[in-house]
Parts: structure tokens; sequence; C-alpha cells
């Protein structure tokens, strides 16, 4: 009674210092004589050393005094095997004396150990496992000659076994480990999916809280144009959640702001129409957010200056393309077609599907659904190419829309393909088309700042397409500056 009593308060005491990271006794014995001085610490030693050898089923013999060891069937120095008690006998430096551990257990560590059939534990590992001190199992494998590359089989066993029964063995010991690879894929990827759907289903919940376009919208009084037109558009690398501090990159660019951008240009855009405009083409998407994880990366995973949490840059941004469309609604008619970008991949697609959802029935908005990289529609004479600009070179887009939309490029005379990215305006005429390089929007944030990526003129650009001539004219409206 009194050594199971003295037995729980180790027990009481090893959680702060485990013995396999210890090791040596010493220390946890002298914290045992301070909290129950009834002992001395080189007693707490004896006591606590008893105790280690009941956990770890680990017995003490004396060779001399077995009146078995006639019988023993099998021996090899260290080490002794007795087969009738399935017991190895290992002299041990570390502990002292021979440490007696039964068959099943040590068979168990050796095969934990082996890598032939599985990775292989480490000596830390079969320590927790097995509840065997570290720095013993370390000496216990080096004197059974243990190593990963070995299989896992005892000398025993070898000795016992028939070589096809020890094959049979491995092939089964393999499956299983397979099976067990298999099993714990697949359940990884059952937790990676419920995860993402519940991260989806969450923001869905949020996004089906946004609130509907409106059915009507005022409509301004635009004279009505001498000869038909529509106006194309795109906001393009708006990076919509992207942060900049004006005394680490020179400019504010934060949600108050970008919104301001977008809203105040694209009002004075259509202040600037000089007619009433068959239809607005908006191209949308092309890094419209800034962000497409939700651990605020790229889609390509390159962590990024944020002035909101993932969810609230697509919740918000999203609401905010619908608004941005309600606005374009009071000149014309609006068809929405996208343009996936590198930041917002994935994003931008869930983009596109709540558009359409938003707009479904509403008769002056067409949202176009198509998950491609590049976009193609028509407006009288002009076939119109849409892409974001970094995944084909523009010296390749004329002829690839020739390729890709041979029938309609040779009923069309005009040939444009719209296209951001760098966020600077170019205008290239080759191969039988033009290709337009659209500004952005966007604010600096520390990678531009730093990059001295910041002369480019900020604004919003849109070009009028006459329905026979093609390119007629184009309007810039450029963010002014707050300093």
């Amino acid at each position: 009674m009194e050594r199971r009593s003295e037995w729980e308060k180790i027990e009481a005491l090893l959680p702060l210092y485990p013995p396999e990271v210890y090791g040596n006794k010493t220390k946890i014995a002298k914290a045992l004589a301070k909290a129950h001085p009834e002992r001395t610490h080189k007693g707490w030693e004896m006591v606590l050393y008893d105790y280690l050898k009941k956990e770890n089923n680990i017995t003490v013999t004396n060779l001399d005094d077995d009146e078995d060891i006639m019988n023993w069937e099998y021996s090899q120095a260290p080490y002794y095997y007795n087969k009738e008690n399935d017991t190895y006998i290992t002299f041990l430096k570390n502990a002292g004396e021979n440490m007696v551990i039964n068959g099943t257990t040590h068979r168990a560590m050796k095969t934990a150990y082996s890598a032939m059939t599985s990775k292989g534990a480490t000596i830390n590992e079969i320590a927790r496992e097995f509840n065997f001190p570290r720095h013993w199992f370390d000496e216990y494998r080096r004197v059974h000659g243990w190593t990963h590359d070995m299989d896992p089989f005892t000398d025993e066993q070898v000795a016992s076994t028939d070589n096809d029964e020890l094959v049979a063995d491995l092939i089964l010991r393999q499956r299983r480990e397979i099976h067990k690879k298999f099993e714990r894929k697949k359940w990884k990827e059952i937790e990676d999916a419920a995860e993402k759907w519940f991260n989806l289903e969450d923001t869905i919940g949020n996004m089906i809280k946004l609130e509907k376009p409106a059915t009507k919208v005022p409509k301004l009084k635009l004279k009505k144009a001498k000869e038909p037109f529509c106006v194309v558009m795109s906001p393009t690398d708006f990076h919509w959640g992207k942060y900049g501090w004006i005394d680490e990159v020179g400019e504010t660019y934060n949600f108050d702001e970008a919104r301001s951008r977008l809203m105040d240009r694209t009002s004075e855009i259509v202040s600037w129409l000089p007619a009433q405009p068959d239809k607005i083409i908006l191209a949308t998407g092309s890094d419209w957010f800034h962000v497409d994880n939700d651990l605020g990366q790229t889609t390509r995973g390159t962590p990024q200056d944020m002035c909101g949490s993932p969810a609230e840059i697509l919740i918000t941004g999203c609401k905010l393309a619908r608004e941005h469309i309600d606005l374009l609604r009071q000149a014309a008619p609006v068809e929405v077609v996208f343009m996936t970008g590198n930041h917002d991949r994935h994003s931008a697609l869930a983009l596109m599907l709540y558009l359409s959802a938003a707009y479904e029935n509403i008769p002056d908005v067409t949202v176009k659904l198509d998950p491609s990289t590049r976009h193609y529609t028509t407006y009288g004479n002009t076939l119109l190419g849409f892409s974001h600009g970094d995944t084909v070179r523009k010296e390749k887009l004329p002829t690839l829309m020739s390729k890709e939309q041979r029938v309609l490029w040779g009923q069309t005379e005009s040939h444009i393909w719209f296209t951001g990215h760098l966020h600077h305006q170019v205008l290239h005429e080759m191969d039988g088309g033009l290709v337009i390089q659209l500004p952005s929007l966007a604010g600096h944030d520390r990678y531009h700042a730093r990059a001295g990526y910041t002369t480019a003129k900020a604004g919003l650009a849109a070009h009028i397409i006459d329905k026979e001539l093609g390119l007629i004219g184009s309007i810039f409206s450029p963010v002014r500056s707050h300093r």
C-alpha cells in the first residue's frame, strides 16, 4: 500500500517531467523530494526506478540464480531469448541491470522501427508508444542490431519460420500499410472537402443576404446617337481589398478609396458620353478581387496586403459590382463579360455566378456565363476579345482570335482585344487586329511601391465602338491625386 501511494505521487508529477524527455531520473527525484520530503531525492530515485520498470513491462533478473538458464534454446550475446517463456533478457548499461521484456513487446518494437513495410517509427515515437525511456531504447536497438532498413522480423523468427511464410507475411504487412495510407488519404480528402463545403456554405449564406438589384433604375436623358455605337469599359485590375498606407507607399488605398475611384470615374465617363449608346459592354473580374482564398493569397498563393478579411473582400466586392452595374444601367443596357485574373481566378467565377443569379430576371442586363480565360463577343462589324493578359502574350492574341473564332473573324472587319494585368495603357496594332491594354484604378501597396511600379497614371478608360467602323474613340477619366 505504501509503494502504491508513492507511485501515485510519481504519476502526479510525471506530466511535468516526462522521463522520455529528461531521461535522467535525478531531476524528477529532486522534484519529488521537494514536494514530498519524507524521502530524500536518492530514496525517490529508487522508488522511481521500480515504478519505471513496472510501467515498461520490464523486470530484473539475476542470471546466476535462474534455474531455467540451461533450458534456453536460443542465445546470442549480449542478449538471451527464452523460447519457453517468450522473453528477451538484455543487459543495458543505461539501466545498470538485465532487462526482461516479453516477446510480444520486443517484436512489436522491431516491427515499428523497421522501414521495410512502413515509414519506420523514430526513437522518440517508439519511446512514447511503448513507455520506454528514450536512452534505454536507443541502447536496446543497438544491442539487438536494429536499423531502419532491416526487415521487421527478429532473428528468432527468421530461424524458426519457413522463408515462404516470411515472404507472405511481408506482403501482407505491405498490403496493410497500403490500406492504412489509403484510409488516411481518403479521410484527409473527406475532411478537406468538408472544410471547403463549410466555407462555401458560409460564404453563400452571407451572399444570399446581399441586396437584390433594382428591377428598374432611373434613366439618364442622353441625346440620340446619329450612328449606333456601344461603349466597352472595364475596371480591370481594380484589386478590391488591397491596402496601401500613405506614409509607406505614397497614397491611401482601401475600401473607401477604391469605391470612390470606381464610382466617381464611372460617373464622369458617363457624363462625357456623346450620345445614347446601344449598350455598355462591361468586362469585369480581371483582378477585381485582390485575393483568392481564405489565407489572403492570390490564386498561386502569394500573400497580399489587405484592408479587410478575405470573406469581407469577397462579399462586399460582389455587392459593389452590382452597384456599379446599376449605375451603368442608367445610361444603357449592360452586357457583362468576365476576365478571370491571376489574383482572383476562382473568386471571379463566384462573382460571375452571383451576378448571373442577381440579374436573371432583369431585362436590361445580360451576364455571360463562361469559365474560360478568353471571352469573345461581337458588336456590329467588330469582333471583341477579352483576356486578363497574364496567360498569353499580346503578340499572339490576334492570331489566336482568328483561329478560335475563324467564322466570326471572317464575318467582321474590325478585331479588337482588351487586356489588363500590367496596370498601364498601351495600344498595339498587329496581325489584323488591335490589342488594347487597359489602365488600372488601383492604388499602390508595399510590393508596387518598393519595386517602383508607381509611374503609370491610374484611371478608368472607355472605348467607343461604332457599329460599322469599329473603334472610333476613347475616353479616359484619371484618378485625382489627394496630395
